[in-house]
């Protein structure tokens, strides 16, 4: 696998982070909650999304290789 290939999906699962962060960041300042929490849910919302993200990309390089 190409070098470009692999930075094209790390680049695609950290845009998909930050969106949900954003997302995650713009409900929880509604909620009362401190900043402390809300920029900690945020984080937290963001590196989860990024590494879901990058284990169904693992499972789609899978599935889809020629051995299956």
């Amino acid at each position: 696998m190409s070098k470009k290939r692999i930075n094209a999906k790390v680049l695609r699962n950290l845009v998909t982070a930050v969106v949900n962060g954003s997302i995650t960041l713009a409900i929880l300042l509604i909620a009362p909650l401190g900043l402390a929490a809300v920029i900690t849910n945020t984080v937290l919302v963001m590196i989860a999304s990024f590494f879901s993200g990058s284990l169904a990309e693992i499972v789609m390089d899978f599935l889809s290789s020629p051995e299956i």
